[in-house]
């Protein structure tokens, strides 16, 4: 893409380093964008898009193993199915036409406009199409980087879609926060894998960063350990890299937000310490989610 790109930069006018503004030049932009949609979507990488969506076959028939292990008349509903093909559907728009113009050629056609109409640098515009292009030991480029954020989100949520489909239909309450912590977690994730066991009346609370008995904490890697309140999003009103919009619904599909690599398992009641039960029950939050029912 890069090669490309440059190529056809040397169409643009330019006085020394400085480049033009002319109708000519902002015309170079729309042929550019239309070159690189034409670039990524080559024959070989829709098919590696066709071959990576086979995996979600692969975690339907795991998690149906599964569920037939919890309970023997578990049998795949309709709405599962159907749960698959949107997310199937979902992952081929975000990686083909659809999903690489919006987010790969927009952030490219941005850096073209931006020193195309205000007469930038020649040397600083190839710059910056490198840097965001390349894939480097830093950084990965935009399309690396965009590419594994889908493909880690479809799989992940689709896991925990079809977790949550599956245990509300066998009555679950009682979940477990899973997966280990490195230096880039989350606080939110980083204080729910620490909890591990929550009930689901809690879920409101936890989004607001809230535990049963008070702010919910997590231990700072970045401080020594130093334990912290999980801080708040002002623009979403949720714990820090959460999805906006994440509410106690789409919370098991969402989970910490994107690139999120936790699960969370429904457990039996009885896998819970009894601690942890007797402080739920004894909660506001569990009355009031009783009486709801």
């Amino acid at each position: 893409m890069l090669k490309e790109i440059l190529s056809e930069l040397k169409r643009l006018d330019t006085d020394g380093d400085t480049i033009k503004v002319t109708v000519k030049n902002l015309s170079v932009i729309n042929s550019i964008s239309k070159k690189l949609t034409r670039l990524i979507l080559t024959d070989q990488y829709l098919k590696e898009v066709k071959d990576f969506v086979k995996t979600f076959n692969d975690v339907t028939v795991l998690q149906n193993e599964y569920w037939k292990s919890v309970e023997d008349t578990f049998t795949p509903k309709t709405l599962l199915k159907e749960i698959r093909n949107q997310s199937i559907q979902n992952t081929i728009d975000g990686l083909t036409k659809a999903g690489i113009g919006a987010n790969i050629t927009t952030q490219i056609k941005a850096i073209l406009k931006t020193n195309i109409t205000t007469g930038g640098s020649y040397e600083a515009l190839t710059n910056q199409l490198r840097e965001a292009l390349t894939d480097t030991p830093k950084s990965d480029g935009v399309l690396s980087r965009y590419a594994k954020q889908i493909t880690s989100d479809a799989i992940n949520q689709y896991n925990r879609q079809y977790t949550q489909a599956a245990s509300s239909g066998l009555g679950f309450e009682w979940f477990a926060y899973r997966n280990s912590d490195i230096i880039t977690t989350r606080p939110f994730c980083d204080a729910l894998t620490d909890k591990l066991y929550f009930h689901i009346s809690e879920v409101p609370g936890l989004l607001k960063a809230k535990d049963i008995n008070g702010p919910l904490q997590y231990h700072d890697r970045k401080n020594n350990g130093k334990i912290e309140t999980v801080p708040i999003y002002d623009k979403t009103g949720l714990p820090q890299g959460m999805i906006d919009g994440t509410n106690p619904e789409n919370f098991f599909v969402y989970a910490g937000g994107y690139n999120c690599r936790h699960s969370i398992d429904p457990v039996s009641e009885m896998r819970v310490p009894i601690a942890t039960r007797e402080a739920v029950f004894a909660s506001q939050a569990y009355k009031n989610w009783k009486g709801s029912e």
